[in-house]
């Protein structure tokens, strides 16, 4: 990783406190903002607030901080874009409490000893629930991509404590918190990053959401009236949500039920030799012989009867 004019390793950071005000969370709306970029914070209680930030700054306009705060909502919104850009993204690592986040429809929770990223160039939402405590890594993306990050494809993608990534990015996060210099320690955070959030994509609430949805697509292949409309009912979700989970795999959800049901028919012909083809296709929501062999051909390169054939062989 590339940085240009190192700092000191122990430059003193930038602290900013609630502790002692009279109105807390207005000081602290603006405190967010001096320290990152313009955003919009929303208490979600009336409980007395309290925060703190501990920033350190780091070489090519980056930062790490350390976020100590009670419940709330923070934004960033469209106006808060136009007002202030920033061709920056947060990496958002959860130490205590919990956190739901949510960019361009996608949503992820985070508990302790979780991460993700999100993109200060488009909007997006935090939600605090309760007190909790982050670390904030606040970098250009072009800091990323130079090291092989590409920011579009990892929004809301979650690394969780399950993750081997996790420890020693956590440890390096650690290390810089305590002084070490950060040309020291950012090069191998940038590379964990990289192996890291790439296996990161199916933390996400919204693939979560996906395999369960095709679990239930999966025990209903027998329903000739297997539909977005009724699957979305099922779920209490609208039907654009429905594809827009599809999508999100470069799916839809015609080409999943069809695909799932010529593997189930696959397996049955294979694993009941004497059963005729025509019932294993109809018992599997099938309504048409002929479509039934025209999309088997298609999807293995033969018949099902040549299929059976070679399975005796």
């Amino acid at each position: 990783m590339h940085l240009e004019h190192p700092q000191p390793a122990h430059m003193p950071p930038k602290v900013w406190s609630t502790t002692g005000l009279a109105q807390p969370f207005s000081y602290w709306q603006e405190t967010v903002s001096q320290a990152y970029t313009a955003l919009s914070p929303e208490p979600v209680d009336s409980n007395p607030f309290h925060g703190q930030i501990k920033l350190f700054e780091l070489p090519d306009n980056a930062s790490i901080s350390s976020i100590k705060a009670g419940a709330q909502v923070v934004r960033r919104t469209r106006q808060d874009i136009k007002l202030r850009g920033c061709e920056a993204v947060f990496v958002n690592f959860q130490l205590a409490g919990q956190s739901a986040i949510s960019q361009r429809g996608i949503e992820a929770k985070l508990d302790a000893g979780s991460l993700v990223l999100l993109d200060a160039t488009e909007p997006f939402a935090m939600k605090f629930n309760r007190d909790f405590e982050q670390v904030c890594l606040h970098l250009p993306k072009s800091v990323l991509e130079e090291n092989g990050i590409r920011v579009s494809n990892f929004i809301g993608r979650a690394i969780t404590r399950q993750s081997g990534f996790s420890a020693p990015l956590f440890s390096a996060i650690d290390s810089l918190t305590g002084g070490m210099p950060a040309q020291h320690v950012l090069p191998g955070l940038m590379q964990m990053l990289c192996f890291g959030l790439s296996d990161a994509r199916r933390n996400t609430v919204a693939d979560q959401h996906l395999v369960t949805v095709q679990s239930h697509i999966r025990q209903r292949l027998s329903e000739a009236g297997l539909s977005p409309g009724v699957t979305a009912s099922h779920f209490r979700i609208s039907t654009r949500h429905l594809h827009k989970l599809f999508a999100r795999d470069g799916m839809t959800f015609g080409k999943f039920v069809l695909d799932a049901r010529l593997e189930a028919c696959r397996k049955r012909i294979l694993a009941s030799p004497d059963e005729p083809i025509s019932d294993i296709a109809f018992a599997h929501g099938f309504q048409s012989q002929s479509h039934f062999s025209r999309a088997f051909r298609q999807k293995f390169g033969c018949s099902p009867n040549q299929l059976r054939k070679a399975g005796r062989n």
